[in-house]
């Protein structure tokens, strides 16, 4: 498999290893609380970005790359204040910043300029070096927001992702999680 910093890969599928006891008992741990959470009369009410989350992150904790597989985490809630939706840092010490956003949800049109805003907000962050910023959004998503951003210039949609700079897009699934380049989100929706 091909290491996710090489420009000019359009698109990388990364699906789970067959997960270790150890891992399996992580992972099973961290579902449990999820569906604990659920089934609490007095949880949060669940968000269609941190159901993304949730999944990606149980995609994440049996990864087989060690540049993605989580090491440390910092945060997995899409309402913080302080940080972006998903932080860790990976087994092999990349640090990533993450923002999620998902097209199930009423206000998806608004999601496409959140994500603009969102990136914008993390740059300015204090403390933080040696990073990756990404986005995620669901696998079923990518010709919505392909479509949506292509009412943007590309050469002003390519040089947002420049300048922030945004390493990877991250897509999720329930099989699993796949990447593509900032410019090839751009360039997946075709008209027919």
């Amino acid at each position: 498999m091909e290491t996710i910093n090489k420009p000019d890969v359009a698109q990388q599928t990364c699906f789970p290893a067959v997960a270790s006891p150890v891992t399996t008992q992580k992972l099973g741990t961290h579902l449990d609380s999820i569906n604990a959470s659920i089934a609490s009369p007095k949880a949060k009410r669940r968000t269609p970005e941190q159901d993304l989350i949730d999944e990606f992150i149980g995609h994440l904790n049996v990864h087989v790359d060690d540049d993605l597989k989580i090491h440390t985490l910092f945060n997995t809630d899409c309402k913080s204040k302080t940080l972006a939706d998903i932080e860790f840092k990976s087994v092999s010490n990349i640090h990533w910043v993450i923002e999620a956003k998902s097209n199930d949800s009423a206000d998806r049109h608004n999601t496409v300029h959140k994500i603009f805003g969102e990136l914008l907000k993390e740059t300015g962050r204090k403390g933080r070096v040696d990073f990756r910023h990404a986005i995620l959004i669901p696998l079923e998503s990518v010709k919505f927001y392909s479509r949506a951003f292509q009412s943007i210039k590309r050469e002003k949609y390519i040089g947002f992702g420049n300048l922030i700079p945004i390493d990877t897009v991250f897509m999720s699934s329930i099989e699993g999680i796949s990447q593509l380049s900032w410019a090839a989100l751009y360039d997946a929706y075709r008209k027919n």
